[in-house]
This record gives structure tokens, sequence and C-alpha cells, in this order.
């Protein structure tokens, strides 16, 4: 009898160990996506703020033409880079390209009503295709 409650302790023992470790790798994984969660805040404060200045100061979009689109996205690539560099973040795509869309309008290579500067979706595409991923 004492032997069956000995094993039986230890096999305990190993299972809360066993518990302990996955609510640590929860834990870390918590901590992980808390710390994206407030870098997304931070990045979208930051757009915010841009916007309402943007707005109070009533300024007009700088318009690119098509011609030179792709070479505007390769410039916004660099600083991009020096972005993530000097603030030793992972800036979202999304956030930097909503940044750009409160600034800049591009013209599309279409000459139809209404549909003269790119959508949202289609600047985040361009960007996204000049990063390579």
């Amino acid at each position: 009898m004492e032997l069956m409650t000995l094993h039986r302790l230890a096999q305990r023992l190993e299972n809360e160990k066993q518990r302990y470790v996955r609510q640590q790798e929860r834990e870390e994984l918590l901590l992980r996506r808390m710390q994206r969660t407030r870098q997304n805040i931070e990045s979208l404060e930051y757009a915010l703020q841009s916007l309402e200045r943007i707005i109070r100061l009533h300024r007009r979009h700088r318009i690119i033409p098509h011609a030179e689109v792709d070479s505007f996205f390769d410039g916004a690539s660099a600083v991009y880079d020096r972005l993530q560099a000097r603030l030793h973040l992972n800036l979202s795509y999304s956030f930097f390209c909503y940044i750009i869309s409160t600034r800049y309008l591009f013209e599309s290579r279409v000459r139809l009503p209404n549909r003269r500067f790119l959508g949202f979706a289609t600047v985040f595409s361009y960007f996204k295709k000049k990063r390579g991923s």
C-alpha cells in the first residue's frame, strides 16, 4: 500500500511539473502578444496624431504621378528600414502605409472617373512588393 501511494505521489509531482512548464510557455506567448499589441497601439496613436495634425493644418495631399510611384516606394522602403533601425521596433507595413496614405495620393494608370487615385489596399500591395514579401 505504501508503494502505491509513493508511486502516485511521484506521478502527481511529475504531472504538476509538466503543467508548470506548459503554463510558462503560455505566459511567454502572452507576453510577446502583449508587447506586439503595445507596439500596435503606439503606432496607431502616432498615425492618429499625424492625421489630426494634417486635418488641423488644412494641408493638401501631395500627388505622386503614376510614372514616379515606383521610385517613391523605393524611397519609402529605405525610410521604413531607417525608422525600424532608429526606433528599435518592428513597424507594421499596414501602419506605415496608413501614414503614407494620409499624406500622399498616388495617381492610377487608369483614367476613369472616380478612379484617379490608388486606394489603400493597392498602396499596401505596392509597398509589400517593394519590400519583397
